[in-house]
């Protein structure tokens, strides 16, 4: 199984406004490689709005010799090739990756993606939420949240960790116990990551 976990941090309300992004790599149930880039936002949106520095500390100085997405995606791109994409609420990291290839005309790749904050709801009962950081400190994984990087690292081990309390060892099997339909990205297009109403919870 290959796996690669993302993370993006925005710097203001515009979803694809992207100031940094972490990558890490899973195979064979563990983490392989790690990636964490600053991103300059594109032009149209690189301002960054004080909510935002609030959460994840990054300014327009951090960025400003930073190159922006398009330079970038040529490293990350390749990560793609026969692999699960997988972030905590994907909704949120596939939108932005969406919204900024769209700003600079690049291509969708053609990869499924999991949603660790689904898969968390549906495995551990009782949970005050299912934020990555509760989910986290549920199962002793300690880590510097809002760090791309790090939150990167920190799905992946819920990822494995849900695997486990699952007792299986792909996607795919994780998928159908959760009740989940995987996300998908492709050319001129996507479906989002869904699940059904009705699922076990494990513990």
């Amino acid at each position: 199984m290959r796996a690669v976990c993302i993370d993006f941090e925005t710097a203001n309300g515009f979803i694809g406004s992207a100031c940094s992004v972490g990558i890490a790599v899973l195979e064979e149930g563990q983490i392989v490689d790690t990636n964490y880039w600053l991103i300059k936002p594109h032009p149209r949106y690189n301002y960054f709005d004080p909510l935002n520095v609030s959460i994840h500390g990054i300014k327009a100085q951090d960025v400003k010799d930073a190159p922006e997405f398009d330079l970038i995606y040529g490293q990350i791109s390749p990560l793609f090739e026969n692999a699960y994409v997988i972030a905590h609420n994907a909704s949120f990291d596939m939108s932005v990756l969406r919204h900024i290839l769209d700003l600079y005309e690049i291509p969708y790749p053609e990869v499924d993606y999991l949603c660790t904050y689904k898969t968390a709801l549906k495995t551990w009962s009782g949970l005050d939420n299912y934020k990555l950081d509760t989910v986290c400190k549920f199962l002793n994984h300690d880590f510097a949240h809002h760090n791309a990087l790090e939150d990167a690292i920190a799905c992946g081990n819920v990822l494995l960790s849900a695997l486990s309390a699952r007792g299986v060892t792909t996607i795919k099997e994780l998928a159908a116990l959760v009740g989940m339909r995987l996300g998908k990205l492709y050319a001129g297009g996507y479906n989002p990551c869904s699940i059904a109403k009705r699922t076990s919870k494990k513990a």
